[in-house]
C-alpha cells in the first residue's frame, strides 16, 4: 500500500462536492463552507470547512480535524480504513502493481457467522435463526457476515457487511433505508411493554440472548425522528456508554423521540455502573443468567429522562443557565467571539462571558427587565437592568462598573451578541414575576418566606435593608426568648403588633401607629427589636424620626405588609407640625404624586404597615389635629420591669430571628381569608363591648393586635407553655 503521506489528498479530493453532499443548509463564501454539523443535533451553522485543505471544525462541540477524520466519523470507521476508502473512491491505487495471480490476497479479511458467534459467545444456530445472520461471499471469494435490517413489517430494508478486524460496509444504496436494528421484533416486545435501546447490533443480540427486549441504533448519531413512531407505547431504556459517543447517543435519541412525537416513558441506565462498557461486555464477563439479573436490576433503578425538553450541552462549567450558541457567535470561558463570515474564524470581542438568565416582568408596572450573569475572577455574578440598558450600546457600558470588560469600542458587538442570544433562546430563558417591594404578592405569595416564582428587583442601595430579612438561630430559640416576657402586657402588645401588619390587607384595616413613650431605661427600643426580630435581623431595617419624608415614604413602600420600626421620636426636634405630617403620610398608605423627568408621572408608592415607634415624649399634643390621635395607639411606660432584662433582649433578639414572621404568614395562607375576617369581626365585637365608648379607629387597631396575639399564642407559644 502507498505510504499515507505520499498521497496529496488536496490534489485529488473534491472537497466542495464531498461536504455539500452531506452538510445541510450550507453556505459558501470563497473557500469556506458553513452549515449544520452532521454529528449532533444542530440548529445553527456551527460547522465549518476549508474547501482548499479539507480541514473542518465544529464550534459547538469544539471538535474537528482533516478530511480523513471527517470521513472516519461520518462512516463509523477508523482513520486507516477511511484513508483507504477515500483513495479507492478517487481511483488511487492502494496496492503496489503486481502480476495478476489467482491467489491475489483480498482487500478485506474473511469473516463468518461462526467466527462472530465464537467472539461474542453466542450460539451459531441461534444467531442464524433468531437474529437471521448469515455468511455472504464477495466475487473475489472473501466471506463476510451479513447483518440484515428488517423493518416493522418484516421486510428487509438493507444490511451491513462485517469483515475481519471489524471492517464494516453498508449495502450499496442504503442511504435513507437504515431502520432500527431489530425493528421487526417490536410487536413481540409489546407483551413486556418495554425495550432497551442500545448502539449497534452486537449489544442488541446479547440482550436478546439474555431474554431482554432490545432495539439497536446503527450509530451514535443515527437515531432519526421518523423512527420514533415504531416505538410508541413502549417504555424505553436508553443505554449510556461512558464516552463522548455515549453522550451523543443519548442526546440524539432524545431529540429524535421529541421531534418524532414519541409519547411514553424514557429512562437511562449504564453498564458502567457495573464495571463494564456495554451489555455485550457484561455478558462476556458474567454469563447469560448473572448478566441478565444485573441488567434487570439496573433497569429498575434507571433514571427518568425529560426527553421532551431539549438537553442543551454545557458550554461553560458551572454557568447558572445553559443556552444555545447563537448563529454567528460563540461564548465560552474565554469570553464572547463573533464568527468572521469570510474567514469563518472566531474573533474575540469581549473577554467576559455574559449570559441572559431571566426575564423579569414587574408585577406593579408590567415593565420588563433582564437579569444578566457574567463570570469575573472565576465567579458568577448577576445583575438586573432595564432592557433599554442591556440592548443599547451607549448604556450597556454600565456593566463595566461591575467588572465586565465592556468598552465604548466593543459595546456594539456585545449588544448584537446579547440580542442574538435572546432570540436563539427565547424558549429557554425563563420569564418570572418581579417586584420592588416586600409583603403580599399576587397568587397568595408573600415576601419574605413565600416568594416562589418572584424575584425581588431592587436598587443596589436597598440590598442592605433587604438582606436584613434573613434567618438566624432557630424558631424554638426565638419562642424561648420571647415567651417569658409575654407576661408583661406592654411588651406583649408591641410584640403582637408586629404580626398585625400582614393582617391589614386581609381584614381591610387601615394603617395605624403603636407608639411607646416614656422615660429612658424602660426597654422601649429593646421591645421594638423583639417585635422586629420575628421577621429578620431587627437592627438593620430600623429607622428613626431624623429622616426626610421622602426617605420614610420609600422605606414604608419597600417594607409593605411588614412592621415599620421607627425609633427615637426626640430626634425629630420640636417641630411638631413636621412630625404630625410624617404620621399623616405614613398612615395614608400613599406617597406623594411626582412628575417624571421625561414627562408624565412617576409611579405612586403605596403600602400597608403597622408603624412601631418609640420616644420619650408624646407623639400628639393638645393642639394636634384629631386625625393624628385617631391613627396612634400610645403606650406609656417601659415594656420591661428592669433594665437588666431589657439589656439582654438587645442581644437575644439578634441571636434567634427571622422565623416567626414567615411561619405566621404560612398559617394565614393555609387558613384562608374568610375565617380570618370572621375572627376579626368577633374580636372587634368583643373589644367594642369592653371599650366603654372608645374611639372606633382605636378599637379597630386594638382588635387587629388582639387577633394577632391570639393567633401567635395558639400557634407558637401555647405548645411551649405546655
Amino acid at each position: 500500500m502507498a505510504a499515507r503521506e505520499t498521497v496529496d489528498l488536496d490534489s485529488i479530493v473534491d472537497y466542495r462536492a464531498e461536504y455539500t453532499a452531506v452538510i445541510e443548509k450550507y453556505k459558501i463564501a470563497g473557500d469556506n463552507l458553513t452549515g449544520l454539523c452532521p454529528f449532533h443535533q444542530d440548529r445553527n451553522n456551527s460547522f465549518s470547512a476549508d474547501l482548499k485543505t479539507g480541514m473542518w471544525h465544529c464550534f459547538s462541540e469544539d471538535d474537528g480535524g482533516n478530511f480523513i477524520t471527517f470521513w472516519s466519523k461520518l462512516h463509523g470507521v477508523d482513520t486507516k480504513t477511511a484513508y483507504k476508502e477515500i483513495l479507492e473512491k478517487y481511483g488511487v491505487q492502494t496496492e503496489k502493481p503486481k502480476t495478476a495471480k489467482k491467489d491475489t490476497p483480498p482487500t478485506f479479511e474473511p469473516y463468518s457467522v461462526e467466527q462472530y458467534g465464537f467472539e461474542k459467545r453466542l450460539p451459531t444456530k441461534w444467531l442464524q435463526e433468531r437474529c437471521r445472520l448469515s455468511t455472504g461471499k464477495d466475487r473475489n471469494g472473501v466471506t463476510w457476515l451479513k447483518m440484515p435490517y428488517y423493518n416493522i413489517d418484516g421486510e428487509e430494508s438493507t444490511y451491513r457487511k462485517r469483515y475481519g478486524k471489524k471492517e464494516f460496509r453498508w449495502r450499496k444504496g442504503s442511504s435513507g433505508k437504515i431502520c432500527l436494528y431489530g425493528e421487526w421484533r417490536i410487536p413481540e416486545f409489546s407483551v413486556a411493554g418495554y425495550a432497551v435501546v442500545v448502539e449497534g447490533e452486537s449489544d442488541t443480540q446479547s440482550l436478546w440472548y439474555m431474554g431482554i427486549p432490545a432495539i439497536g441504533v446503527a450509530g451514535a448519531s443515527m437515531f432519526h425522528p421518523e423512527q420514533a413512531n415504531v416505538l410508541q407505547d413502549l417504555k424505553l431504556y436508553l443505554h449510556h456508554e461512558p464516552d463522548k459517543g455515549g453522550d451523543t447517543f443519548i442526546a440524539k435519541a432524545c431529540a429524535g423521540l421529541r421531534e418524532g412525537g414519541f409519547i411514553g416513558e424514557v429512562y437511562t441506565w449504564a453498564c458502567s455502573t457495573m464495571g463494564e462498557k456495554d451489555p455485550s461486555d457484561l455478558y462476556l464477563k458474567y454469563g447469560q443468567q448473572e448478566a441478565s439479573d444485573m441488567i434487570k436490576k439496573a433497569l429498575k433503578e434507571a433514571q427518568p429522562v425529560d426527553y421532551q425538553h431539549e438537553q442543551i450541552p454545557e458550554v461553560i462549567s458551572g454557568a447558572p443557565i445553559q443556552l444555545r450558541q447563537p448563529e454567528g457567535w460563540l461564548y465560552s470561558d474565554r469570553g464572547i467571539s463573533f464568527i468572521d463570515e469570510k474567514k469563518y474564524t472566531p474573533t474575540l470581542c469581549c473577554r467576559t462571558p455574559i449570559l441572559l438568565t431571566q426575564r423579569l416582568q414587574s408585577i406593579e408596572t408590567g415593565e420588563e427587565k433582564i437579569e444578566v450573569a457574567f463570570k469575573r475572577d472565576n465567579q458568577w455574578q448577576t445583575a438586573i437592568y432595564p432592557r433599554s440598558t442591556i440592548f443599547q450600546s451607549r448604556s450597556i457600558t454600565a456593566l463595566a462598573d461591575l467588572g465586565c470588560t465592556i468598552t465604548s469600542e466593543n459595546s456594539k458587538k456585545v449588544v448584537s451578541f446579547l440580542g442574538a442570544l435572546e432570540a436563539e433562546n427565547i424558549d429557554v430563558i425563563p420569564k418570572v414575576d418581579s417586584t420592588g417591594t416586600f409583603g403580599w404578592q399576587p397568587g397568595n405569595r408573600f415576601i419574605p418566606g413565600h416568594d416562589k416564582g418572584i424575584v425581588l428587583d431592587i436598587d443596589p442601595s436597598q440590598r442592605g435593608m433587604a438582606a436584613a430579612y434573613c434567618q438566624n438561630g432557630t424558631m424554638d430559640g426565638w419562642v424561648g426568648t420571647m415567651a417569658p416576657h409575654r407576661g408583661r402586657n406592654k411588651f406583649r402588645f408591641i410584640l403582637a403588633a408586629s404580626f398585625a401588619a400582614p393582617l391589614l390587607r386581609i381584614v381591610k384595616q387601615r394603617i395605624f401607629f403603636v407608639y411607646n413613650w416614656g422615660g429612658s431605661k424602660g426597654g422601649k427600643t429593646a421591645a421594638l427589636k423583639a417585635a422586629l426580630s420575628a421577621w429578620g435581623d431587627p437592627e438593620r431595617p430600623m429607622v428613626n424620626f431624623n429622616a426626610t419624608q421622602v426617605g420614610l415614604e420609600r422605606t414604608a413602600a419597600f417594607f409593605c405588609d411588614l412592621p415599620l420600626g421607627i425609633d427615637e421620636r426626640q430626634l425629630a426636634g420640636t417641630n411638631q407640625g413636621a412630625l404630625e405630617k410624617i404620621v399623616y403620610m405614613i398612615a395614608s398608605g400613599t406617597g406623594k404624586i411626582r412628575g417624571a423627568k421625561n414627562g408624565g408621572l412617576q409611579s405612586t408608592k403605596q403600602w400597608r404597615t403597622v408603624a412601631l415607634a418609640t420616644g420619650e415624649e408624646p407623639l400628639s399634643t393638645e393642639t394636634s389635629q384629631t386625625g393624628v390621635s385617631t391613627r396612634v395607639l400610645e403606650i406609656y411606660g417601659g415594656p420591661f420591669d428592669n433594665e437588666q432584662d431589657a439589656g439582654l433582649m438587645h442581644q437575644q433578639a439578634v441571636m434567634n430571628c427571622g422565623w416567626a414572621g414567615p411561619a405566621f404568614v404560612e398559617r394565614l395562607i393555609q387558613i384562608g381569608e374568610r375565617p380570618i375576617c370572621e375572627a376579626y369581626e368577633r374580636m372587634q365585637s368583643y373589644v367594642h363591648a369592653i371599650s366603654d365608648g372608645k374611639n372606633g379607629s382605636h378599637i379597630s387597631g386594638i382588635s387587629a393586635v388582639a387577633l394577632a396575639d391570639a393567633m401567635i399564642d395558639s400557634w407558637f407559644f401555647t405548645p411551649c407553655q405546655k
